[in-house]
């Protein structure tokens, strides 16, 4: 039992991750036109360890008007996952409106979780089906879910920007993300190679790394997911194939 809890988080953390449309930053990134994300329609291949072909996810997004509504769904020996969340977002200002996490780890206890954002009130509300872990939050400033908070990451990669920092309501709690760019490389996808900035989350502990691989050349979507655990435990998500519209952002 012991061995295979750690798996279970490790593949929950790249799962997670997976539910990101694109990320930012990096030197020598150059200005581009923002772009509205219409709709996204996007499947991964799951691998842990040696084993690349470990399962499979699908990521999508709607557009209607200024709401969205994203969600992930990924199955695995491991763990089953589906994450929605619905925001409005205008001119890169996203607002979060919903979220949702239902994940059903192998030999851990299910986990349902929502945030409900109050924006009249400035206050949103995360409930946990253990009860005892409900909270409230206030959103001033403005707080963020783990999936819409990506969007305007987005918009910060394709102005140009080296660094961000975002902070979010994660399992719980108020937390402050923040990625760098170490460089670029070529990722080999279901769709074709391409060339791919490497987008790492800084952390405290320097045995877990985390890193996104986005492509510009494809309006700044993501193709691949790493995330490095220990020596023993790593996992990684890899685009097999993508349907996508963007257009004009509107001003």
């Amino acid at each position: 039992m012991t061995f295979f809890s750690p798996l279970s988080f490790n593949y929950k953390h790249v799962l997670s991750a997976l539910a990101i449309s694109s990320l930012s930053l990096g030197a020598s990134i150059p200005v581009v036109q923002a772009q509205d994300i219409d709709s996204i329609n996007a499947t991964f291949s799951v691998g842990y360890n040696s084993n690349t072909s470990g399962g499979n996810s699908r990521l999508t997004v709607q557009r209607n008007g200024h709401q969205y509504d994203a969600k992930f769904e990924a199955e695995h020996a491991l763990m089953d996952i589906t994450q929605q969340a619905r925001f409005n977002m205008k001119q890169c200002q996203v607002q979060p409106q919903s979220y949702s996490n239902n994940a059903n780890p192998a030999f851990k206890s299910r986990v349902k979780e929502n945030i409900a954002f109050d924006w009249g009130s400035k206050q949103a509300s995360y409930t946990n089906n253990d009860a005892d872990k409900n909270k409230r939050f206030g959103l001033v400033p403005a707080l963020y879910d783990p999936l819409s908070f990506f969007f305007a990451a987005r918009c910060d990669l394709m102005a140009g920007k080296t660094r961000f920092t975002y902070p979010l309501i994660y399992k719980g709690n108020e937390r402050k993300h923040t990625y760098v760019v170490t460089g670029t490389q070529v990722v080999k996808t279901g769709i074709g190679d391409v060339e791919a900035l490497v987008v790492q989350r800084e952390r405290s502990n320097k045995d877990r790394i985390t890193r996104f691989y986005v492509a510009p050349s494809w309006d700044y979507m993501l193709v691949k997911i790493e995330h490095r655990e220990s020596a023993l435990a790593q996992a990684s998500a890899t685009l097999v194939s993508m349907d996508y519209k963007v257009s004009p952002m509107a001003q």
